[in-house]
């Protein structure tokens, strides 16, 4: 029974089922992840992109629309009142365009960043246009550079794919707290100026 169920782990749907859900955990290295099974062949590579972007797409607009019900959820709005999310309101009502496409470059502010979007009431069309386009060219460079590196150095790769992923996956996730932590170091310290 084991042997079935691993028989569908290569399956190409299968494989873009798990590309679209390690979006909604860690972008950037499920990106990386879908090149990389681009290039070793287990996915066509339009079909990795296409599933990273659409992963990224569905994350982004669930965190939107988080946003936008909690102008009529008590509840919700009470579980966003954090200042990483209330502090981005400001600046994506006066220019959604800007902002987004900093929130995409700033991964440690992406969460907060889209559900302050429906916070701020930036409009739907402007929120998708915004994203799509910010999607596109973010998983396009990434997605690209991971591409070229796994087909070049696929054969060497292979054998050290196993330790390099979990040893990236701690960097990442150690590089987001450090980041979360510059900025609140940096919010406090603009607090203590201003009183």
């Amino acid at each position: 029974m084991l042997e079935s169920l691993l028989s569908y782990s290569d399956h190409p749907a299968w494989l873009v089922l798990i590309v679209i859900i390690s979006t909604f955990m860690l972008e950037d290295l499920a990106i990386i992840g879908a090149a990389l099974l681009a290039a070793s062949g287990k996915m066509a590579p339009e079909m990795a992109f296409v599933a990273t972007c659409a992963g990224m797409f569905i994350g982004d607009s669930a965190l939107y629309l988080f946003g936008r019900a909690a102008h009529i959820s008590p509840w919700l709005a009470k579980r966003f009142e954090h200042d990483l999310i209330q502090r981005q309101v400001r600046p994506l009502q006066q220019a959604p365009w800007h902002q987004l496409a900093l929130i995409r470059c700033m991964p440690g502010l992406r969460t907060f960043g889209y559900i302050a979007c429906g916070l701020a009431k930036v409009p739907g069309w402007t929120f998708t246009v915004a994203n799509v386009v910010s999607i596109w060219l973010w998983a396009a460079a990434i997605f690209g550079v991971a591409y070229v590196f796994g087909k070049q150095y696929a054969d060497s790769m292979a054998e050290w794919l196993w330790w390099l992923l979990p040893l990236a996956l701690i960097i990442f996730v150690l590089g987001q707290r450090r980041l979360r932590q510059n900025i609140e170091q940096e919010e406090l310290q603009d607090s203590g100026q201003v009183s």
